[in-house]
């Protein structure tokens, strides 16, 4: 493999996601969320958990994702692993991670062995290696990348790696946060050295769409999803910041059991709230 790989107009660097990756590891819950369930009820708990995973999870994965132990899934930065841990229980498949920053690969790695995945299946390797697709080409039923494609100015040629790995027939996911509108505000306001880390562009829904309309994909779902997240983009590193952070997850908590009591599984999606767009498709 090529230790330097051409990575096409890559908006973040290798050092910026050692600093995301650098000391994640699972922590308890807080002491005041430990005292809401006793209080509330595992019931009621349940329904202010997050309204953006129940969507995802119980509704859209569900519905157009295959599963089953012969399935095998690769997610393209994956650390520090959380989703494929899930992935690997809910949908009952082998799963990969791809992570190409040190720090990120042994966070999976050590994440996946305490959840009894094989550490092994944890890839330290940019997608842009030329090998990648050698070893690894037309290999898995599910690739899947989540906030990945929008750190690129050219993302077309990020999506054409992940579909080297895809196998004919196989499923491609890929997800990218809405940093447009009330979201753009809410990342201006609280983490504004975010934005320039983002291709803002494929944010909106015609764009997005169109980077997979090139006649190898049959697309099943694109939309946004998740409604809307109060603590989107908001990075505790301040006072302020901290306070505002603590503020949006308790109004998110109450918004997630209205979302579930009203909404259930329909979500009221729109370009101006809506934290993510979602695609899924179908390889020809």
């Amino acid at each position: 493999m090529s230790c330097t790989p051409e990575k096409p107009g890559a908006l973040s660097d290798k050092e910026y996601w050692d600093s995301v990756h650098a000391g994640r590891k699972g922590t308890g819950a807080p002491v005041y969320v430990r005292a809401a369930k006793k209080i509330l009820g595992p019931s009621t708990i349940e329904m202010m958990r997050s309204y953006e995973d129940y969507l995802l999870w119980k509704v859209i994965y569900p519905t157009f994702l295959p599963s089953g132990e012969g399935i095998r899934a690769i997610e393209i930065g994956s650390a520090p692993g959380r989703h494929l841990v899930r992935m690997h229980g809910e949908l009952c498949c082998e799963v990969w991670g791809l992570e190409y920053s040190p720090e990120g690969a042994a966070a999976n790695r050590e994440l996946f062995a305490r959840s009894g995945i094989d550490p092994g299946h944890v890839i330290e390797a940019n997608l842009f290696d030329d090998g990648l697709s050698s070893r690894f080409g037309d290999r898995f039923d599910i690739v899947l990348s989540r906030g990945f494609i929008e750190h690129f100015s050219d993302p077309g040629k990020a999506i054409e790696r992940h579909l080297q790995l895809l196998r004919p027939g196989g499923t491609l996911v890929v997800s990218i946060p809405n940093m447009r509108a009330a979201n753009y505000l809410q990342a201006l306001l609280f983490n504004r050295r975010l934005i320039p880390l983002h291709n803002r562009e494929i944010m909106r829904m015609k764009n997005f769409e169109s980077l997979f309309d090139h006649g190898r994909l049959e697309t099943v779902f694109c939309s946004y999803y998740g409604t809307y997240k109060a603590d989107l983009f908001i990075h505790r590193r301040g006072p302020l910041t901290k306070l505002a952070g603590r503020a949006a997850e308790a109004a998110q908590a109450g918004l997630n059991l209205f979302f579930r009591l009203v909404l259930r599984d329909r979500g009221l999606e729109t370009s101006a709230f809506s934290p993510n767009l979602l695609f899924i498709g179908k390889k020809h």
